[in-house]
């Protein structure tokens, strides 16, 4: 249903017309100049059928991790080059992030599970807390001072907690003696019912998605929205910048050294953007299906060169062969 809603929303975004202008403790590093992402240099690779997948984290040593509907997976390769996902769990996760050597991962519903990536032979995500109030828990990193940033998307129309929309990213305080503990939730930045930022007219969150993080400055998507907000030194959020508007809906973000790879989702492509708001590069639209989250690539799992993307397709049948983990490389 969230997607669908998506592609509602960004057809009315489609009406206004016009154009536009990992991170988390072990950021997603990738030199835009060794990039390619375009469809006049690269090519999309489908690797594997991944029903409704969502979001995905790299692990400091190249583990990849990867949310959806469908649960938690662990995506391995083997000596012929072949590719495999393991099931962790088959609740239904959103956003993830990594502190140390917990992983961390959010359903939608605000139930939040945890696991030592050190656990053999995979993670034991176990509930340790409830974030309240969200509509839909989406987005998550971890911030420079250790705690937990999470997006609450309200596009559901669904009571208690989506009626009236409450558009926020709320950051969850980590217990510094233990990782497995959250202290209590706060909102860092408050949204608004009124919000015009997912159509480019304010700087007032309304559909907020995708959040990673390059130092103490958080980048996320709102709608067409591509935006910047800075952690100050008292721990408070400083204003909502807008670097980036198109008519369309984005999804999730990741960081590639000095620029940006943006999902947008309803046009099916991926696109590169200086952290100015600068378009550098982007793939055909279409060429995804419906593209939730990307990340650069981690060796031994992918070159550094390459960028990982998850591809939602059409959420209420799994059944169709939309969804997918593939990889945008350099054509040979």
């Amino acid at each position: 249903m969230k997607r669908l809603i998506w592609i509602g929303a960004a057809l009315l975004l489609a009406a206004c017309g016009g154009g536009g202008g990992d991170s988390g403790s072990h950021p997603d590093q990738g030199p835009a100049g060794e990039l390619c992402v375009s469809s006049s240099c690269g090519e999309r690779v489908v690797l594997l059928d991944l029903p409704s997948a969502e979001n995905q984290i790299f692990t400091p040593d190249g583990r990849l991790f990867v949310s959806s509907g469908s649960g938690l997976w662990e995506i391995t390769k083997d000596a012929s080059g072949a590719y495999a996902k393991t099931s962790i769990v088959t609740t239904g996760l959103n956003g993830l992030a990594i502190i140390g050597d917990v992983l961390y991962a959010t359903a939608g519903n605000g139930d939040f599970y945890a696991g030592h990536l050190s656990d053999v032979p995979e993670p034991q995500m176990t509930k340790i807390f409830t974030i309240e109030g969200m509509c839909i828990a989406n987005g998550m990193v971890a911030g420079p001072d250790g705690n937990l940033y999470v997006v609450d998307e309200p596009l559901s129309p669904a009571p208690p907690n989506c009626v009236p929309p409450d558009p926020k990213v709320v950051r969850l305080n980590v217990d510094p003696a233990d990782p497995m503990h959250i202290l209590n939730q706060e909102v860092w930045i408050q949204g608004s019912p009124a919000g015009l930022l997912a159509f480019g007219a304010d700087n007032v969150l309304r559909f907020p998605n995708g959040l990673q993080r390059k130092g103490n400055r958080f980048f996320g998507t709102d709608g067409g929205a591509i935006y910047y907000a800075d952690l100050q030194p008292d721990g408070s959020a400083g204003p909502v910048t807008m670097i980036y508007w198109e008519p369309t809906a984005h999804d999730d973000l990741g960081i590639a050294g000095d620029d940006l790879v943006v999902t947008d989702f309803f046009g099916g492509r991926i696109f590169l953007l200086s952290q100015d708001g600068q378009l550098l590069q982007e793939t055909d639209r279409a060429l995804f299906s419906f593209p939730s989250s990307t990340r650069i690539g981690r060796p031994p799992l992918f070159s550094s060169d390459e960028v990982v993307v998850t591809e939602t397709g059409v959420l209420t049948d799994n059944n169709l062969p939309l969804d997918h983990l593939s990889v945008f490389r350099r054509r040979n």
